[in-house]
């Protein structure tokens, strides 16, 4: 059997995957008990301590001959043991529906059969093969709650939870639905539940964590449909409440981010017309001993004496009736002192709210007065904050500031901005803000600004990308103060207290000595009307910037430094864009793998290419697809991380390259490409996977002479072929090995094509980059491939014919048509080498 085994293995390593089954094809067709041949086989592969990946592959081969040959075993018997283990235990699971169709086991034996796995703990390995086996085979639903998810919900198995889900909405409703049910009156019934109606007692769990597990869970497939899961929605509140008392009552404001007035104002805003709500509210004040504030909410929230808990009437008439003068303590509490903030030299009446189209041409009026002059305006933005940390809570940007020389505007963007015209009245603002020539946008921190804006209002999209005007004094700031502190007349010297302030605020005071005052950034800014407080914060945040351009300008007697700053983008500003657009953009279009299909695929021919015939230009967040493709033989550009999106269009344009992005820059780009020369690959799979997309969307027929013919570090294709002797020496110069001890042979060996002293090919400039060689494989190899443009080492090695037997189109088709120009063409010469470099992570 072992002799079989090894046979197998061998054919399908020497040769290929169709030859390999074959030939156990006829092993199984020769067997006089092929069933309990097969068995055997499989059950000394499972066991096998050697290549895992290996070991597949052969399972795989043996199953597929196996299915060929013989169809059913129903009326034989089979040692039910055995059977058991390798579903349950040690088959791997991406071969058992083979499997259990060779042996013609039923769905409810296998129920059965993962059932009993489910008793294991969920920490267990035979549970979490259990698990994968019923996600793998769509069970979810054939068992009840209380024997995977509810376990798995008491115990926080997040990560075993998300498995279950399988990013499958059916699946997301069902466990929405059963913690909506838990959460029943305010959760005070779990337990009650659990054992009554899902017979799961004397259960231990940390509430607090459990909470948090389920706020979780609703953020991230509840879309806020409060109607449907009412008891999530107020547990989430309960949270956000717990969140803001913490604020105010243990000091979570040092940042003085929130005032008191914007306090109350989002509480008000989470729990009126809630009862449940309002009460909790007060339960916590009270807790905190507040019994001026539980008065106010008293008030604010019509919850009369009587109708509060008992232990919360006690409270306040303990209160009422306790000494109105308070103990005299040995320390007196201090009064906080009074902050002197900075104060814009604006008049309220120069701030100008923008909510009609009487005052937004006001504002275009002023942007566009001086047109051929150079223009300098402070921007920022601003939006109500949501107190959870998942990435899938909806904000909306509210308004905008742009601060001219005397004047500020906020541009309500929440309620009129949306009605404007598209393609007229917006794009003409963004093209006058993101990408005008004379405009310089003073800001600070832009990405967050930025990334709300694309996710609200597309017609930002191309101007923002383009960024042409952006100056962001966060990136001036960190530079000065590490290389030129001392132009702050405000900067810490040493023995003093750090400053507490932070960011623009902190940028405020180290320019004029007062810090901005920042206590009303997290209010409530979807209100209308807005208080003044808010009016007047949101115009100096706005007009600050233009004041810190002119006080840096005076310091250093000139603008010329600053300006070197604009069009500098902040890091990773382009995909925190992409990022939020891809989202809103998904959000609006579930088809879309299938439209895109529908929509460009007509454009392509069904003629069969090859790599060297095609062009591809792939976007920053592509990186391994450009590389899955550089290995596959295709000229691929790949966009650097700093790069622009639309520097894409130039490479198409220049080089005849398709275009190759996703989500929002894919409709960007999109709309500046030829038709049918821009592309999105598919979401959310893996960049192997995406690159057979590719390659089979534009038909190319990719060879085994075309594997790995790129660099997959710098695209070229100019390789130096450098003998075996060569590379040993500089090896053994790089590792610091003794070339006496290593290679004594070499030792007067003058290489032929690499220059020792400067590291580089003899005659060339390039330093040599040798990576992955060592003492055991560096003498496994008889020549080795330099590229000549970047000067990366490659060799040879046995992971080329895996990948194109596991990553390349299907390996039938590859190898006729190889078979086929090799029998044709036997007296080619074979100087197309085809090499791996052992340390590529592709």
């Amino acid at each position: 059997m072992a002799s079989f085994l090894t046979a197998l293995s061998d054919k399908y390593h020497s040769t290929n995957e169709n030859d390999a089954i074959n030939f156990a094809f006829e092993h199984f067709n020769q067997s006089s008990q092929p069933f309990e041949d097969l068995l055997e086989n499989l059950s000394q592969l499972c066991v096998s301590d050697s290549d895992n990946d290996n070991n597949i592959n052969l399972i795989n081969c043996l199953l597929h001959s196996f299915i060929q040959c013989h169809k059913s075993s129903s009326q034989l018997k089979f040692d039910e043991t055995l059977i058991n283990n390798l579903i349950s235990k040690s088959l791997p699971i991406i071969c058992l529906k083979d499997f259990i169709e060779i042996f013609n086991i039923s769905k409810e034996y296998l129920i059965n059969l993962l059932r009993t796995s489910l008793n294991f703990p969920t920490n267990s390995s035979i549970y979490k093969r259990a698990l994968h086996i019923i996600v793998r085979f769509d069970y979810q639903l054939e068992f009840q709650p209380n024997e995977i998810l509810l376990p798995l919900i008491i115990n926080l198995k997040e990560h075993l939870i998300d498995m279950y889900l399988n990013k499958t909405r059916q699946y997301e409703e069902y466990l929405l639905n059963l913690l909506n049910h838990l959460y029943e009156n305010n959760g005070k019934k779990i337990r009650e539940i659990l054992s009554n109606e899902y017979n799961i007692n004397n259960v231990t769990f940390n509430k607090k964590n459990l909470s948090k597990l389920v706020v979780r869970y609703w953020n991230l497939y509840g879309h806020e449909e409060n109607e449907k899961y009412p008891n999530l929605a107020i547990l989430q509140q309960k949270r956000t409440l717990n969140y803001l008392i913490n604020v105010k009552y243990n000091g979570l404001n040092d940042e003085k981010t929130m005032s008191d007035e914007c306090w109350n104002e989002l509480v008000g805003d989470i729990v009126q017309g809630n009862a449940d709500l309002s009460e909790y509210l007060i339960e916590i004040i009270a807790d905190k001993d507040d019994i001026v504030a539980v008065k106010y909410w008293m008030a604010q929230l019509d919850r009369p004496y009587y109708t509060l808990p008992t232990w919360v009437q006690q409270y306040i008439h303990i209160k009422q009736n306790s000494q109105t003068n308070p103990p005299i303590r040995d320390d007196p509490v201090r009064e906080k002192p009074v902050i002197d903030y900075y104060k814009i030299p604006v008049e309220n009446n120069q701030i100008i709210f923008v909510d009609s189209m009487v005052t937004y041409e006001r504002l275009l009026d002023r942007l566009f007065q001086n047109n051929n002059e150079e223009v300098f305006i402070g921007f920022d933005c601003e939006w109500k904050p949501v107190f959870n940390n998942t990435s899938t809570s909806k904000q909306h940007i509210s308004i905008m500031q742009i601060a001219l020389s005397n004047e500020v505007f906020l541009l309500d963007l929440l309620h009129f901005f949306h009605t404007c015209d598209p393609e007229t009245i917006q794009r003409r603002l963004a093209n006058r803000l993101f990408d005008d020539d004379q405009v310089t946008l003073l800001c600070y921190g832009f990405k967050t600004d930025a990334a709300m804006l694309a996710a609200s209002f597309p017609i930002f999209n191309e101007a923002l990308f383009s960024g042409k005007t952006l100056l962001d004094l966060s990136l001036v700031q960190s530079e000065l103060l590490t290389v030129q502190r001392d132009i702050f007349p405000y900067a810490i010297v040493n023995n003093t207290t750090p400053s507490k302030d932070k960011g623009l605020s902190e940028l405020v005071r180290l320019c004029f000595g007062k810090p901005l005052n920042k206590s009303e950034q997290c209010s409530n800014w979807e209100r209308r009307p807005l208080r003044s407080a808010q009016l007047s914060y949101a115009a100096s945040d706005a007009y600050c910037l233009l004041e810190i351009y002119k006080f840096l300008s005076n310091r250093f007697q000139s603008s010329d430094y600053l300006k070197t700053f604009r069009g500098k983008k902040p890091k990773k500003l382009d995909s925190a864009i992409a990022r939020e657009i891809d989202k809103n953009w998904q959000d609006t279009n579930n088809n879309n793998d299938s439209s895109q299909k529908s929509d460009d695929v007509n454009q392509i021919s069904a003629e069969m290419i090859r790599p060297s015939q095609i062009k591809f230009v792939v976007d920053n967040m592509l990186h391994g697809l450009g590389k899955e493709l550089r290995v596959a033989g295709c000229d691929t550009v790949i966009l650097g991380n700093d790069d622009p999106h639309t520097a894409a269009i130039r490479y198409a344009r220049s080089e005849d390259r398709i275009i190759l992005s996703r989500g929002a820059p894919y409709n960007l780009l999109r709309s500046h490409a030829v038709e049918g020369r821009c592309w999105q690959p598919p979401l959310n799979v893996t960049a192997r996977k995406q690159c057979r997309a590719v390659l089979e969307h534009f038909n190319v027929n990719v060879l085994p002479e075309d594997i790995f013919t790129r660099c997959t570090i710098c695209n070229g294709n100019d390789y130096a072929i450098v003998s075996a002797r060569d590379v040993r020496v500089l090896w053994c110069k790089i590792s610091n090995n003794s070339l006496e001890e290593l290679e004594p042979d070499l030792v007067n060996y003058q290489p032929e094509m690499i220059d020792m002293d400067r590291m580089t090919l003899t005659n060339e400039s390039v330093p040599l980059v040798l990576e992955g060689l060592t003492l055991r494989n560096y003498r496994s190899y008889d020549k080795f491939y330099i590229c000549r443009g970047c000067g990366k080492v490659y060799w040879q090695g046995t992971h080329w014919q895996k990948r194109i037997q596991r990553d390349m189109l299907p390996i039938e088709n590859i190898l006729k048509q190889y078979v086929k120009e090799n029998i044709e063409s036997e007296d080619d010469d074979d100087d197309d080498d085809i090499f791996f470099d052992a340390e590529s992570s592709l």
